[in-house]
């Protein structure tokens, strides 16, 4: 299994803002008007999250916009859920729209928000579409069986699996079930996440994810990729069993949380090449190349 890294990571670090943020990281992902789009999350220097938009014509090269794309100000009437900040964007198109997955943190606990943009200019905030505590959320690309279908990773004491569920209209969601739990033993032990909005290929859903391991004090974060049936979303046709990227590069180790690397952001050539984006240590954004055939091989 072949992800390779771009050769200049990290491609994008908080010296590319033009104004002061503490740190950039973890973006959603998608191509736009022939452009690659970037919705980053930017830590401000006061330790809350806001996003920030960078665009590039070949995938690698990024200018970074001179202000905020989207703030926790931005949610006027569903301020009270995001007022310590908004993280780790998950980008769906459906059709001529865009739909952002999110985290929003307040003192009611981490929940997801969802927000929809044409232009990534204007957006329209639906607010929160789960309960607290979850996170980790991405609508698949299309009609399953007549509805909507999101993943997301509800947080129990205990336990943090992968689930997925159901909606007429994005908004209204339920049928719950469940997709993966940790496997004990392994790199993915503590816990696991959805990384990826799901593509559709020919095999079934493909999904990026991640899974952590604690040691000691503290925990290592690496990538893995699931294959979800077509037509039942929560049946799992095949994973890969070793992590498909760990953190290796000193840009991946070190950092404001070391050990860390992090997706929640893939684009999909014509050619089925992918472009996976992720950070490193919660400190830059990076790319790495692998393609959909080689991801289904590992899933099988």
């Amino acid at each position: 299994m072949e992800i390779l890294r771009y050769n200049s990571n990290p491609i994008l670090t908080k010296a590319d803002v033009s104004f002061k943020v503490n740190s950039i990281f973890n973006p959603g992902a998608v191509k736009f008007n022939n452009k690659y789009i970037l919705v980053c999350r930017v830590e401000m220097p006061n330790g809350r999250s806001s996003f920030i938009k960078a665009e590039s014509d070949d995938g690698y090269s990024f200018t970074v916009d001179k202000k905020l794309l989207l703030t926790p100000e931005s949610h006027t009437e569903f301020y009270e859920y995001v007022e310590w900040g908004i993280e780790d964007p998950r980008i769906t198109q459906i059709e001529d729209k865009f739909y952002l997955t999110y985290t929003g943190y307040s003192k009611n606990m981490p929940l997801v928000i969802l927000a929809e943009t044409e232009d990534f200019k204007n957006f329209k905030i639906h607010g929160p579409i789960s309960e607290p505590s979850n996170k980790d959320c991405s609508i698949f690309p299309e009609k399953i069986n007549g509805y909507y279908w999101k993943v997301d990773r509800p947080s129990a004491e205990s336990r943090r699996d992968i689930w997925v569920s159901k909606s007429p209209d994005l908004i209204h969601w339920g049928s719950p079930k469940i997709v993966m739990q940790p496997e004990q033993g392994t790199w993915e032990q503590d816990k696991i996440g959805a990384s990826s909005n799901p593509i559709r290929t020919k095999d079934g859903w493909l999904m990026l994810y991640h899974g952590v391991r604690g040691f000691g004090i503290s925990s290592i974060y690496k990538l893995g990729v699931v294959l979800l049936d077509i037509n039942e979303p929560w049946k799992v046709i095949g994973k890969s069993r070793e992590p498909i990227l760990s953190p290796d590069q000193d840009y991946e180790r070190i950092g404001d949380v070391g050990n860390v690397v992090f997706s929640n952001g893939w684009i999909v050539e014509d050619d089925e090449r992918i472009k996976v984006y992720y950070s490193g240590a919660d400190t830059n954004i990076c790319v790495a190349d692998t393609s959909i055939n080689e991801l289904i091989e590992v899933c099988k």
